[in-house]
């Protein structure tokens, strides 16, 4: 079935520029809305009722639970969201959540009771709770920075992520190229199906292709992913390990900052004596010194990506839902030491 992103690629224009065409808008060019308009007869696509205003009545709000707003990776995804569907007149209704699933729950009931017509979420754990919510109430949800497991619903749920075992692996083999044999990790919580288990399979995968040795003396995992709780880690490490790490992976770049600070306050000097990585490339990654190494994932692309799934469903009473995986970039600052 064509869909509203097939008649967009096809005529070289955006999707909200093509909803502005099927609903007459008076802010497309003549020429712009002729060439669309030729698509649409070429390709025989027929916009679904979310898009004719005339069919249909729209309250033009989309749902986004995010755990921590004030985290500039979720900023930069809700920039990313906002830059696709303010154009079309929807609004975002914002959910701060903490990462709890009983505020997830709660927030996505409030969230069905203002009639929002789909959802873009970011939490820590993908319960059973939340895809029976899904199939209860037949809301299509977009999960960012996260996978989707595999419950066997047929419920219109769709992911944007990148790959993260793949990023820390490639992080692995970074730091094994730069001289370093004895690599520590601290990551988050394993119910983090995300950025938890699969960051800390990763680094497991990254040390099994580079013939290393590693002990659990040299991993520590903690409940979340805050500054707290990379000193926390980084303390484990220090007390536990018979012989300190060159190199310490961190899940996060607030955990590899509380790492630093940790050696920091014990005069251990980074990269002189141990170097550090990070992931997300947050603000932090370059306000700290030395300036952290970390892997940047395409924040705002994720949140246009999932925005343009959100309306691909809208428009298809066929969608599917598909998991996406974004590009990432290791970017080598002053935070690691060539040994």
């Amino acid at each position: 079935m064509v869909t509203i992103n097939d008649v967009a690629n096809a005529a070289g224009v955006s999707i909200s520029t093509v909803s502005r065409v099927i609903n007459q808008s008076n802010t497309v060019s003549v020429s712009t809305k002729n060439k669309v308009m030729e698509v649409i007869r070429e390709l025989g696509y027929s916009p679904g009722p979310t898009l004719k205003r005339e069919n249909r009545k729209s309250n033009k709000l989309i749902g986004v639970l995010f755990p921590d707003i004030s985290n500039n990776v979720f900023g930069r995804i809700l920039q990313g969201i906002n830059s696709v569907v303010t154009p079309l007149g929807y609004n975002t209704v914002i959910c701060e959540t903490n990462g709890e699933l009983d505020k997830e729950i709660h927030f996505l009931d409030v969230l069905k009771n203002k009639q929002v017509e789909g959802i873009i979420m970011a939490n820590v754990h993908i319960p059973q709770e939340h895809m029976m919510w899904i199939h209860r109430n037949n809301k299509p949800v977009i999960y960012v920075c996260q996978d989707i497991p595999d419950f066997e619903l047929k419920i219109p749920v769709s992911s944007v992520n990148m790959d993260n075992q793949q990023a820390i692996c490639d992080m692995v083999h970074f730091l094994y190229n730069m001289g370093h044999r004895n690599i520590a990790f601290i990551g988050g919580p394993l119910h983090d199906l995300s950025a938890g288990k699969k960051r800390y399979e990763g680094y497991m995968k990254g040390i099994r292709e580079c013939s290393l040795n590693t002990s659990q003396d040299l991993i520590s995992l903690q409940d979340s992913f805050t500054i707290e709780d990379g000193y926390a880690g980084m303390n484990q490490i220090y007390e536990k390990a018979s012989i300190l790490p060159t190199a310490v992976l961190c899940a996060c770049d607030n955990i590899a900052v509380g790492a630093i600070d940790f050696m920091y306050d014990n005069n251990i000097q980074v990269p002189g004596h141990i170097s550090v990585t990070g992931v997300d490339d947050s603000n932090l990654a370059t306000a700290i010194r030395p300036s952290l190494t970390t892997i940047r994932h395409a924040t705002f692309d994720t949140g246009v990506k999932s925005a343009q799934l959100l309306l691909e469903y809208f428009s298809s009473s066929t969608f599917k839902g598909s998991a996406f995986k974004m590009p990432y970039q290791l970017l080598r600052r002053q935070s690691v030491k060539h040994l």
